[in-house]
């Protein structure tokens, strides 16, 4: 008897950060900074283990796709860290359909804001936040004092008209 097909929200973790020396800088430059990001992606799988398979097939592929420049000209890429949860959805995928969920113990006297903080981070800080231009693809930024786009960097913003003025702390 064949397996019945079901849907699975799965959750994978990356590691995202800039390599290489700097062709520019300015005040928010910072070789320490990463990026972590969780994606949740939806597919269909006949068990939770066909799911993980496919979400780490998936993984692979969005981190061999996940390379551009910074705004420093440095080669930005993701790194899958191996993490990887599954979530299988009960009912139909649609609007309001819940794709994923996870639950831990945690003990009564731990407040709202204390999980929440460990959960979600703190709040970034509007310095974090300009600092995420060590990240961001070039296209997206105005490029640091002596990068100068690639002629494919210019067609994409000449097409799209993405490059944005930096943000400033």
């Amino acid at each position: 008897m064949r397996s019945t097909w079901k849907w699975f929200g799965v959750r994978t973790v990356y590691r995202i950060d800039a390599r290489g020396r700097p062709v520019g800088r300015d005040e928010l430059y910072s070789p320490a900074t990463t990026l972590v990001e969780e994606r949740v992606v939806v597919l269909k799988a006949r068990s939770f283990q066909e799911a993980i398979q496919k979400a780490e097939a998936d993984a692979r592929r969005y981190v061999a796709d996940c390379r551009h420049r910074n705004p420093y000209g440095q080669l930005v890429r993701a790194r899958y860290v191996g993490y990887c949860e599954a979530y299988r959805a009960d009912r139909k995928i649609g609007s309001g359909a819940e794709v994923f969920s996870t639950s831990e113990v945690v003990p009564r006297r731990v407040s709202d804001k204390a999980v929440l903080r460990r959960i979600f981070g703190s709040h970034e800080s509007s310095r974090a936040t300009a600092e995420r231009r060590n990240i961001l693809d070039v296209v997206f930024n105005t490029p640091a004092p002596g990068v100068a786009l690639t002629p494919s960097e210019r067609s994409f913003v000449k097409r799209h008209g993405t490059l944005k003025r930096r943000i400033d702390a």
